[in-house]
This record gives structure tokens, C-alpha cells and sequence, in this order.
């Protein structure tokens, strides 16, 4: 099957930058911790470098976690896809009538009678 708009992904993610981002972060944190010596304790270094640490695998869950509900989907639209046109179709027509009334539409109606 062909993808047609394969432009809405992008090359690089946004959670790839994020990574990439948070290690050139490290590294600096570590050239830091390197110049100031003394100055820093040890317990001040291993804290930060374990909250890196503990971004990098939040990014990391976030990443599979959207990664497998993002197939999930796929594979649910094309097993069952008149189904999915129903109810984006039904869902738009509520939309559709509750931002109608919410309008204010529905007393034009009764005031041009």
C-alpha cells in the first residue's frame, strides 16, 4: 500500500533531537564539572547526570509508547475502514451541530418566522 502523505513525518523526530539535545547537555555538564573541580561535589554531579538519565529513558518510553499506539491505529484503519469513515463522519456532524448551537444559529431560525 502506498503512503501518500509522507511528508508529515518528519526525518529526524522531535524525540531524536530531544535525545541528541540532552546528550551535547551531558556532555557540557561534564566539561562543567571537569573545570570547576573542587568546587562542585561529586553528590551535585551524579544528581544531575542521573536526571539526564532519567529524562533520556522518558523520552525513550514516550517515543515507543506513541511509536506502537501510532501502529495500533494504522492497523486498525485498514482492517476496518468504512467503520472508521462512519464514525469521523458522525463525529463531525456532532461537532458540527454543537458548534452550530453554540453559535447561536438556532435563534436566527426562529426569529426570521
Amino acid at each position: 500500500m502506498e503512503v501518500f502523505f509522507n511528508n508529515l513525518v518528519t526525518d529526524e523526530s522531535t524525540t531524536d533531537k530531544l535525545l541528541h539535545d540532552l546528550s551535547m547537555a551531558e556532555e557540557g555538564a561534564e566539561e562543567l564539572f571537569e573545570a570547576e573541580g573542587k568546587n562542585l561535589t561529586a553528590q551535585s554531579k551524579e544528581k544531575f547526570l542521573t536526571g539526564v538519565e532519567k529524562v533520556k529513558a522518558a523520552c525513550r518510553n514516550l517515543q515507543s509508547k506513541a511509536s506502537s499506539g501510532a501502529k495500533a491505529a494504522d492497523r486498525a484503519v485498514r482492517e476496518h475502514p468504512y467503520s472508521v469513515a462512519g464514525v469521523a463522519f458522525g463525529l463531525g456532524l456532532l461537532l458540527g451541530a454543537l458548534a452550530w448551537r453554540a453559535s447561536g444559529a438556532d435563534t436566527d431560525l426562529e426569529d426570521e418566522s
